[in-house]
């Protein structure tokens, strides 16, 4: 990239958050453009056809994700606990995809709902989720909230897409946009 394909962006962030990152570059031995470029791109999303690359960048941002959710606990103090990272139209729609992938997967399978519940609570079982709320969710009994989605995402990840990929034996990879569209940006610092 030449000095001419740059822009600049003038961004508010809490001071806090700007001293660590400045010490974070300065231990990194990079300015601070430079290290906030880098995680920039680490954590940038570009559409792509390839499935397995979209679910490797999901992994590398809800690694991101919990990396900057550690580097910033001292501020998280200061923040209102119910402050969520997701928003509320955005965990709507994250409900509204995993219902209906997992309606398409149960009818590809030839499955009643109550074979299909069973398999799937097999696999639920293998993550850290609310197989109640998750059941709610997929029977169109329940809308999923943003704060509801930022406390699965705080207690690892998201047992409902994890298991549901597995028992699809599929990346799902719109319900992976949906969850990354689903972030409040604003929200994660």
């Amino acid at each position: 990239m030449t000095g001419k394909d740059k822009s600049q962006l003038n961004i508010k962030i809490d001071p806090k958050l700007l001293l660590r990152l400045k010490s974070e570059a300065i231990r990194s031995g990079k300015t601070l453009t430079a290290f906030i470029t880098e995680l920039l791109e680490q954590v940038s999303i570009k559409a792509t056809s390839n499935i397995d690359i979209l679910e490797q960048r999901l992994l590398r941002v809800e690694k991101q994700l919990k990396i900057i959710n550690a580097f910033s606990l001292d501020i998280e103090k200061d923040l209102n606990q119910t402050d969520s990272i997701f928003s509320n139209s955005g965990a709507k729609k994250y409900g509204e995809i995993a219902r209906e992938l997992f309606e398409l997967h149960r009818k590809e399978k030839k499955l009643s709902l109550k074979d299909a519940f069973a398999e799937l609570s097999t696999c639920l079982a293998n993550y850290d989720s609310q197989p109640e709320l998750v059941f709610e969710l997929l029977l169109g009994n329940h809308e999923l909230t943003g704060l509801e989605m930022t406390d699965a995402y705080r207690n690892g990840s998201c047992g409902m897409r994890s298991a549901l990929s597995e028992w699809t034996n599929s990346t799902l990879e719109p319900l992976n946009e949906a969850f990354l569209n689903a972030v409040e940006v604003k929200n994660l610092v």
